[in-house]
């Protein structure tokens, strides 16, 4: 199953909004001109009334447009933009009601623009704006510098800082937004995996203490290294999703004592799956995702499931990996004999070079404080 949650897109609403209610607002001016001058109330040329009707259709044109071919061809808001400045651009040059101000709505026209949360498009469509509004200067208003011409690029100005102001206002709001919904995800994610752990202990007859033994030993190695940042939940989390994971394997699988068919092998390389199948492609949960289809990854590119080898195989998941061999062979299982401590402690050193990187190695041997003179071979005929 899936945490994410399909979230409206608001710059879509935003861009089909724009026309809709620029179509909404001149169709109603057009409507009352009309029924203003049908009653009498006040009385305006035919060309106004004209050409109200005129931008009214021009406006619904385009809105229907961009609603047909648009929203759902392309994924880029610049197009939108593109519509948005050509359409008001015409309803400025047209000017029915041949308002001296009209030209003010570019002003306004970047601070709209600031709401989509792209500073590209904020950029290109914002100097756009400004560049027309300033060129109305020239021909809407006296040719002769005024006090006037200073207001107006003061406003100019102001617009810019609210725009700016806009963007970074709602930057914040979406990444406190995003911040919440990733804390809210990664907490249902535990409680849900958490229900899932008696049943796990009952099918699989292991202890539950491996989860919080496998993050404790995973957090004492990754102190060796500083700077890989992983957080507390990623290493909670991929612990308890690797212990659930065994919930995928059929039920003799933890009582047989015989060696795994090819068939069953394969069953088993699937709980590396486990959290993509879970969480998909949600990059908050990417890294976890990564270790756990990496885990069985080994240095000398002899793991499974990509044959990855080297520095291919990242960080946490050769400490995974390490750590979960470690615990199958101190803890006790149905299928092979229990191992000392320092027994298991002198395998995985052997393995260092081949199955895990010796730095890595080096680290285990830190977070688990054994020194031993001997080395034996007695690898478990199966782990997890």
């Amino acid at each position: 199953m899936k945490l994410r949650r399909k979230n409206r897109n608001h710059a879509e609403y935003l861009a089909d909004s724009m026309f809709y209610w620029v179509s909404i607002l001149i169709s109603i001016d057009a409507l009352f001109a009309v029924a203003l001058h049908a009653l009498d109330l006040v009385m305006s040329s035919w060309t106004v009334r004209a050409g109200l009707i005129v931008c009214a259709a021009v406006a619904w044109t385009v809105y229907a447009l961009h609603k047909r071919y648009v929203m759902t061809e392309t994924s880029s808001y610049h197009v939108s933009s593109f519509l948005g400045v050509s359409l008001l651009l015409f309803l400025c040059l047209y000017n029915p009601h041949q308002i001296a101000n009209a030209w003010f709505v570019f002003l306004l026209y970047p601070i709209f623009l600031s709401f989509f949360h792209d500073k590209v498009l904020l950029w290109v469509w914002g100097t756009v704006s400004y560049i027309l509004y300033v060129l109305s200067l020239g021909t809407g208003y006296s040719q002769a510098f005024s006090l006037a011409t200073v207001f107006y690029l003061i406003l100019a100005a102001a617009s810019a800082i609210c725009a700016w102001l806009g963007y970074g206002t709602v930057n914040k709001i979406m990444h406190d937004t995003r911040r919440s919904q990733e804390a809210y995800n990664r907490e249902y994610a535990i409680t849900l995996l958490n229900t899932l752990v008696p049943i796990v202990e009952r099918k699989t007859q292991t202890s539950s203490r491996e989860i919080d033994q496998m993050s404790r030993l995973m957090k004492r190695m990754l102190r060796e290294f500083p700077n890989e940042e992983v957080t507390d939940w990623e290493i909670k989390l991929l612990s308890l999703l690797h212990y659930v994971s065994r919930i995928k394997w059929p039920d003799y699988v933890f009582e047989t004592h015989e060696k795994l068919t090819a068939f069953e092998f394969q069953i088993i390389q699937e709980h590396c799956h486990f959290g993509r199948e879970m969480f998909g492609d949600d990059p908050a949960f990417a890294r976890v995702i990564q270790a756990l289809e990496n885990h069985h990854e080994r240095f000398d590119g002899t793991g499974y499931p990509h044959k990855r080898k080297g520095e291919e195989v990242s960080l946490l998941p050769q400490i995974l990996g390490l750590v979960e061999c470690y615990l199958a062979m101190t803890t006790a299982r149905s299928y092979r004999e229990i191992v000392t401590l320092e027994e298991a402690f002198d395998e995985i050193c052997a393995m260092s070079g081949t199955s895990y990187d010796e730095k890595v190695v080096r680290a285990f041997a830190v977070a688990v404080q054994i020194q031993s003179p001997t080395l034996v071979s007695k690898s478990p005929s199966m782990v997890g």
